[in-house]
């Protein structure tokens, strides 16, 4: 774990809200864009604690590739069940109540709000935000990162989109260099 270092904070320990067995929370290093507070993880989870000012210089750079920020964001699942999760929060198959977060900050009582098109659990105490997994990376729209030669080539190019000059060398080529 090369991301990890001390997860205390002030003396307490940030446990995940979500996972059952008070796992604590991670720091994601972040090297080009240093915010005020730590941006924290769920190792298990993928789920993000997210401190007021965490976010104020942003995510992280575009090279991150840390697999806790590039998680796609899955269908809402009970903890008991495993079943779907309805609009209201009640879990379709055993009928569980809406789960109710414990802010990891300040254990007080996180309350859920509708930000875009995605339920994210704030606490109106700290003013910290819980990102389920996917969660940030939908919110901030990041993408894996990919390599130069990547980002350089056109996958839906032909050779129609090249200059004459160089079709002509393509012809060429073929006729004079035919493949063994």
């Amino acid at each position: 774990m090369d991301n990890a270092v001390s997860n205390d904070v002030a003396g307490v320990t940030l446990a995940c809200p979500v996972c059952d067995d008070g796992r604590p929370l991670d720091v994601l290093r972040r090297y080009e864009r240093i915010g005020l507070a730590e941006l924290r993880y769920c190792p298990r989870c993928y789920g993000f604690w997210v401190a007021k000012d965490a976010l104020s210089h942003g995510v992280a750079d575009e090279n991150e590739g840390h697999p806790a920020l590039l998680a796609a964001v899955g269908p809402a699942r009970c903890k008991l069940c495993f079943g779907h999760i309805k609009p209201d929060g009640a879990c379709a198959k055993c009928g569980a109540p809406p789960r109710t977060l414990t802010c990891p900050g300040c254990s007080a009582a996180m309350q859920r709000d509708l930000r875009g098109k995605l339920w994210l659990d704030t606490c109106a105490s700290c003013g910290g935000c819980w990102f389920d997994t996917g969660e940030l990376a939908a919110t901030y729209r990041l993408v894996p990162p990919q390599g130069l030669a990547m980002r350089k080539i056109d996958e839906h190019a032909t050779d129609r989109d090249l200059p004459l000059w160089l079709q002509a060398i393509g012809i060429l080529a073929r006729v004079f260099l035919p493949l063994r």
